[in-house]
């Protein structure tokens, strides 16, 4: 095996930055399959996975001689499952890739320092300073082949606010126009002039995260600022939508770039959908897009406090996304 390959490696992604994370892992997948196109990805939860079901995911399949093992929230991960996986660092298989993923905190703290001592390599996903905010939108730039001048980068900042799915989007969006371009802070005023629902979508990306105190507080200064309720109803249709479309299609051996054809979102989103998809279930988007049906006559007229409506609207969303994630375990078969 190669010194570079990324097979008989444990990786952790560590830090509460969703999407950086996401990207992390994303990025080692990618070299995984470059190496191995016929590679095999099994992801697994440490909060309900066991110790057994680690030794089934990395001790090889019948279909691929490769695998790589995602773990999720490594951070409820119990005591049988951290001593294996400290084991299989310490002692890695050459055909095996594991990628363990922990949000921060103190959850797991002594899992990560023997993980440490172990000699994995580490990730960081840590939320952005302030400060880097300007340095995230000119990299997103580059990537969509564009470059952006300094105030152009803070004017879009100010304009969509500090969440990084939401630049990372708004960017996405621009070079949907301006590919090839150098960005400036009027074409960016001038775009953004006419497209205020972009911080609709950044209150829908926080409640079907599972983050409603965050997606309250983004729904607040929205409104303050001036963004139309029913642009924060049309965020949440249109993202509950593709989520929904998702989850029907989540069982099919598909690339990000079909998934995005069928769910009608750019590939991009793809990643987002899949993080948000662990805590749905079909029956909980069906109800949520009920709620959002009536919040959206709300603030079209039929409520005297569109503000309010919303409010329960986010109240409603996760209420859907819980009662799924209930009913999912309430269904799980359990061991005599």
């Amino acid at each position: 095996m190669s010194s570079d390959s990324v097979f008989g490696t444990t990786t952790l992604v560590h830090g509460s930055e969703s999407l950086l994370a996401e990207r992390a892992t994303a990025a080692i997948l990618a070299r995984a399959r470059a190496e191995r196109p016929d590679v095999q990805v099994n992801e697994l939860d440490a909060s309900s996975a066991s110790p057994a079901d680690f030794l089934e995911a990395t001790g090889g399949s019948l279909f691929a001689s490769h695998s790589v093992v995602v773990i999720h929230d490594l951070g409820s991960a119990d005591d049988g499952l951290g001593a294996r996986l400290v084991e299989f660092a310490a002692t890695p298989s050459e055909t095996v890739c594991v990628v363990a993923e922990h949000t921060g905190g103190t959850k797991g703290r002594g899992l990560l320092t023997r993980l440490r001592k172990a000699g994995v390599a580490r990730i960081a996903a840590e939320p952005l300073k302030a400060w880097e905010l300007t340095d995230f939108v000119a990299g997103e730039a580059r990537e969509q082949g564009m470059s952006i001048d300094g105030r152009a980068a803070q004017g879009l900042v100010e304009a969509v606010g500090k969440d990084l799915r939401a630049l990372a989007g708004a960017v996405g969006q621009l070079a949907s126009d301006w590919r090839g371009e150098r960005l400036t802070v009027d074409v960016v005023n001038r775009y953004f002039a006419g497209r205020v629902d972009v911080t609709g979508y950044a209150v829908s990306a926080d409640a079907l995260a599972g983050r409603p105190g965050q997606a309250l507080e983004k729904l607040r200064w929205a409104l303050s600022c001036g963004v139309h309720p029913a642009a924060v109803t049309a965020a949440f249709a249109a993202d509950l939508r593709a989520l929904g479309l998702y989850l029907g299609a989540q069982g099919e051996r598909l690339r990000d770039n079909q998934m995005a054809e069928i769910c009608g979102v750019g590939p991009w989103k793809v990643k987002t959908l899949r993080a948000q998809a662990r805590g749905w279930q079909p029956g909980g988007v069906a109800r949520a897009l009920v709620a959002v049906a009536a919040a959206d006559a709300a603030v079209k007229g039929a409520a005297t406090d569109p503000h309010f409506a919303l409010e329960q609207l986010l109240l409603a969303v996760d209420r859907a996304r819980s009662a799924g994630r209930s009913r999912a375990r309430a269904s799980a078969p359990t061991t005599q």
